[in-house]
C-alpha cells in the first residue's frame, strides 16, 4: 500500500457565519457564529420574514515560515546588556520620588480664568 503525499500536510480550516432579517435589519448582519445560520432560519419559520446568511470557509495548507530578518527583541536586549552596553532608553522614574517646586504643574489656565473672574465681580460690587 502507497503512502499517500497529503497526509502529512498541515490543514487547518475555519468558518465565519453571519446572518440577519432583510425585513428587521437590512443588509446589517444581526447574528454572528456557529448558530447564525440556525437562527436566521427559526427567525424566518417565526415570522415569515426573509432572512439571509452569508458563510465564509476558509482553508490553510502548511505553516508560515518565520522571517529570518527578525531579531527577537529578548535576545537582542541581552545581546547588549551581556557586552556591557547600555540600553537605549532612559530609565524609568520612581513615581513615589519627591518633586522639585520648580517642576511642579501649575492650575489650568481655565481655573485661573475662572478665579480672576471672580475678583473682578467682587471688585464691581465694592
Amino acid at each position: 500500500m502507497k503512502r499517500s503525499p497529503f497526509t502529512s500536510r498541515l490543514t487547518s480550516t475555519s468558518r465565519d457565519v453571519r446572518a440577519g432579517c432583510f425585513v428587521c435589519h437590512g443588509t446589517d448582519a444581526r447574528w454572528y457564529g456557529g448558530q447564525a445560520q440556525g437562527t436566521a432560519a427559526r427567525h424566518h419559520d417565526a415570522t415569515g420574514h426573509a432572512t439571509w446568511s452569508d458563510v465564509i470557509l476558509s482553508v490553510r495548507y502548511g505553516r508560515e515560515e518565520a522571517d529570518a530578518r527578525q531579531i527577537d527583541i529578548e535576545d537582542s536586549i541581552a545581546a547588549r546588556t551581556s557586552s556591557g552596553g547600555e540600553p537605549d532608553a532612559a530609565p524609568l522614574t520612581d513615581p513615589d520620588a519627591p518633586v522639585p517646586a520648580s517642576t511642579r504643574v501649575s492650575a489650568p489656565k481655565a481655573a485661573q480664568s475662572r478665579q480672576r473672574a471672580r475678583g473682578r465681580e467682587a471688585g464691581a460690587h465694592l
